[in-house]
């Protein structure tokens, strides 16, 4: 988050925002605290370093807080539909922030793509 908006932490700090769907119990400590754990573990992972020492500011629990994505989920629905016409969204990937942002790329891409062969980069 820090990287789109420095305010957000102090100066040399990052602040990261993770989603977690599923998670179970608001209620339960010893489920907050396997959460967390299991957070810290697949974050780890992600950015490739050490998360142990990594403060834990907040966790929130928000009941329904992304669309349902029901099996099987296409995760990359087509953009381009017909004739110039091109949809985007999380509807189209996965049901998410970061879905919404891929396929927004996805849909720039192909109307670049349409337009002469420009290519988005990244």
């Amino acid at each position: 988050i820090s990287d789109a908006a420095p305010e957000y932490a102090p100066p040399g700090r990052a602040l990261i925002a993770s989603t977690v769907v599923g998670c179970g119990s608001a209620a339960d400590p010893a489920g907050r605290d396997a959460l967390e754990r299991a957070v810290r573990r697949r974050l780890a992972v992600l950015y490739g370093m050490d998360t142990s020492r990594w403060d834990h500011v907040a966790t929130y629990h928000i009941a329904e807080a992304l669309p349902a994505m029901p099996p099987p989920h296409n995760f990359r629905r087509p953009v381009r539909l017909v004739g110039g016409l091109y949809v985007c969204g999380d509807h189209r990937a996965s049901t998410s922030l970061q879905g919404a942002m891929v396929s927004g790329r996805r849909a720039a891409r192909a109307v670049l793509a349409d337009l002469g062969g420009h290519r988005v980069p990244g």
